[in-house]
């Protein structure tokens, strides 16, 4: 039972201590969602979460903790933390690492043991014998080559646009009912903003007939795993600024949500035709040079939590 009260006194210290109020984090912070177990930061995508060890009440004839004892709770607290928190993160419309996590004792065995190598980015002592200890893990690299779908398999070649390149394209692409797009595109973003959309591992992309314009069968998984399948912004200024989609991105406008889920996005069939035919548009998005301008999390929404 003492045991049990020491647990509770620990959760309910690091949610008073962890993190800030959340319309705090909201203004500040672009793309954050904020779960009560960690945080999720789309725009640089990364996974935080906080462990907080707090000294037991005395107790006559036992011993103290000892600092290393409050060290481990803590430690322990905070992977635990951060383990909730990546099972929350949404794959595609239809999962959550989650699900694969019921599903399979190997998979969540596997992310357990991700999840106890992040890295301590913050370690405080406080006076009062409390220790409190910040773990942050990257999306990309190890999480998203054991998360994603077996279907985004590698691509063995896939051309860098550069200049010369996107000039030769230039002399072969065929005009559109948009214009006269040259082909010389760096990348792709889409502007998301005005639409409810939600941010995903796995995004996928449609027209107005449902036909796939992005998704897993467009990417190399090297890039999928480095990169990330898509990045997010939270303004198309943020999106133009980051070097992902290159000096010369194509933009086009998200005019809804697929039935299927908020993830995925519905372009116009102008729009789709105009990407197409764009000569470079498979070799930036087989290196995933994609953003997705989505709105920032509302801190009173309940999104966040899973729901």
């Amino acid at each position: 039972m003492k045991a049990k009260i020491k647990f509770l006194k620990i959760i309910c210290l690091g949610l008073l201590l962890g993190w800030p109020p959340l319309s705090a984090v909201a203004a500040g912070a672009g793309l954050i969602e904020v779960l009560s177990s960690g945080r999720i930061d789309w725009r640089t995508g990364t996974v935080r979460a906080i462990g907080i060890g707090a000294p037991a009440a005395s107790d006559e004839g036992k011993p103290a903790d000892s600092p290393s004892d409050i060290q481990n709770t803590a430690l322990r607290l905070a992977h635990a933390n951060l383990l909730q928190t990546l099972s929350a993160i949404r794959i595609n419309a239809s999962s959550r690492v989650a699900d694969r996590m019921s599903r399979s004792a190997s998979f969540r065995h596997g992310l357990a043991s991700l999840a106890r190598n992040a890295t301590v980015t913050h370690q405080e002592y406080l006076s009062d014998g409390t220790v409190e200890i910040e773990l942050t893990m990257k999306l990309t690299g190890g999480f998203d080559q054991f998360v994603l779908p077996e279907e985004i398999r590698q691509v063995e070649s896939v051309t860098t646009v550069n200049a010369n390149a996107s000039a030769a394209a230039a002399n072969q692409a065929a005009p559109t009912s948009a214009g006269t797009d040259d082909g010389s595109y760096t990348g792709l973003i889409i502007d998301a903003s005005e639409i409810d959309a939600t941010p995903c591992l796995v995004p996928v992309i449609v027209d107005e007939s449902g036909e796939v314009v992005y998704g897993p069968a467009f990417v190399s998984r090297e890039f999928a795993v480095t990169r990330g399948i898509s990045g997010y912004a939270p303004t198309l200024t943020a999106a133009r600024e980051e070097k992902r989609v290159g000096t010369r991105p194509m933009l086009v406008k998200a005019i809804r949500t697929r039935s299927t889920g908020k993830t995925d996005l519905v372009i116009s069939n102008a729009d789709a035709a105009r990407l197409r035919s764009s000569a470079a548009h498979l070799d930036f998005m087989k290196a995933c040079r994609v953003i997705i301008v989505t709105n920032p999390f509302d801190p009173k929404s309940k999104a966040a939590d899973g729901n």
